[in-house]
């Protein structure tokens, strides 16, 4: 894609000799840097361990490191670049009061490159790389590599590439990933003489587990609860149990089927059945777990990090259904503008930039990167290693479907409330069904 800041350039370059002008050309053989400039705003999921530093100290820590590092082809040496980041609060300042439009937002990166500092590399949503690369803003990375390309579902895992994906066109390379993990308190559970959860728990083990930590006053109130697992939507639940909440052809719902009326009916039960679940929902479950003047879940079910807590959470993985599903979500990834003059000095740092991601994201999306989590992460007991390694082997995308989020989300409400499981599958699927027509 030729952009204005391309054919100007090109213009004047050729302006410039047919004028015989002496031009400051290189002389030859000299190998040339290719100063880039990253565009980020701040993002979920950016741990450097420290607890006080603000999301651009974060960032260019990131920047820093990368610009020291001098192995490897895609470090500054090896690629013949300089990477310089371009912070900025959000994108698109003039629509602070909402979220810009793919369109306002292409607009404004378009913007960029008529000023002195510009951007070659953007930080996005797995949305917004998904509609700018349909709009011709981004550029493909598969055409990079060679002649025979790269083949990224090798370095990566699958899953994660797929929410930036469009048109079968990979727009942007994952930095993060987040799998849904058990987190559990290990002082509890030493203390409660319950040995720690591990792979081979399955759900049967659950319950019988989260009922011995559940914390009740003689009159039933209880004090602590042994289990959340609705903190982020119950795909676990239908994916586990081999059940669908709608078809991938047809969108029909599928609630109705007998593997997803059990799944849900398992769910029901941890709440109102073992009372081992609280009844709480979005954020009034939030505000138990974060409570300080209260105790936690002996467990968790989550994709967000609980090491950070005053209590000593570590991770596992999910207990075991019919199937080995873990249901994650990817939270950003890095693209290459189309306005670059320099595609592949860009493409270069864009891989330079994600290896040095990988120490500072939650879970790095390259398989090799996970292979040695344990050496990169001294923060991982080589149990979470492990759990978060098999876990990513069974990763599955969230939906990117609206009209199925929104349905799970009501679902999911309904299960919480106490309404039966006949009557939730039925607010469920009409949810679907109405977004669909919308």
């Amino acid at each position: 894609m030729l952009t204005r800041r391309v054919l100007i350039g090109s213009t004047a370059v050729l302006a410039a000799g047919c004028g015989g002008l002496d031009i400051p050309f290189p002389e030859l053989g000299a190998p040339q840097i290719a100063p880039l400039t990253w565009l980020s705003r701040p993002f979920t999921g950016l741990s450097t361990g420290s607890r006080i530093a603000s999301f651009e100290e974060k960032l260019r820590r990131i920047e820093q490191e990368l610009a020291a590092s001098t192995e490897g082809p895609f470090s500054p040496a090896g690629g013949r670049y300089t990477l310089s980041l371009r912070y900025v609060e959000r994108y698109a300042e003039g629509y602070a009061e909402q979220y810009p439009t793919p369109q306002q937002l292409a607009a404004w990166l378009e913007e960029l490159s008529e000023d002195e500092k510009g951007a070659d590399l953007v930080t996005l949503w797995p949305d917004e790389a998904r509609a700018l690369g349909e709009m011709g803003a981004l550029l493909p990375l598969d055409q990079f590599g060679g002649p025979g390309g790269v083949d990224f579902e090798k370095e990566f895992y699958a899953p994660v590439l797929e929410p930036f994906r469009a048109n079968g066109a990979l727009y942007a390379l994952p930095a993060d990933a987040f799998p849904l993990m058990l987190y559990y308190d290990v002082d509890y559970f030493a203390q409660a003489g319950v040995a720690p959860p591990d792979g081979t728990w399955d759900w049967d083990v659950l319950v019988e587990n989260a009922l011995k930590l559940t914390q009740r006053e003689q009159d039933g109130t209880v004090t602590r609860w042994g289990l959340a697992t609705h903190t982020a939507p119950i795909w676990w639940a239908l994916w586990q149990n081999a059940a669908e909440l709608a078809d991938a052809l047809t969108s029909q719902c599928r609630l109705q089927e007998p593997a997803a009326i059990a799944a849900l009916e398992f769910f029901h039960g941890l709440i109102h059945k073992h009372g081992v679940s609280p009844v709480a929902f979005d954020m009034d479950l939030w505000r138990i777990i974060d409570d300080p003047a209260g105790l936690p879940p002996a467990m968790v079910y989550t994709t967000l990090p609980l090491g950070a807590s005053r209590f000593n959470y570590r991770r596992a993985e999910l207990p075991r259904g019919k199937a080995r599903s873990v249901p994650f979500d990817s939270h950003i990834g890095i693209a290459i503008l189309a306005q670059t003059a320099k595609p592949e000095a860009a493409y270069t740092a864009l891989r330079g930039l994600v290896h040095t991601m990988r120490p500072y994201v939650d879970v790095p999306t390259e398989r090799e990167a996970v292979a040695r989590l344990g050496q990169m992460r001294t923060d991982l007991e080589p149990e979470e290693a492990a759990a978060i390694q098999n876990s990513m082997e069974h990763a599955r995308l969230l939906p990117q479907d609206v009209a199925q989020h929104r349905a799970m989300y009501g679902l999911v409400e309904a299960l919480v409330r106490g309404d039966d499981v006949a009557s939730a599958v039925n607010q469920g699927c009409s949810i679907l069904y109405e977004n669909q027509r919308t």
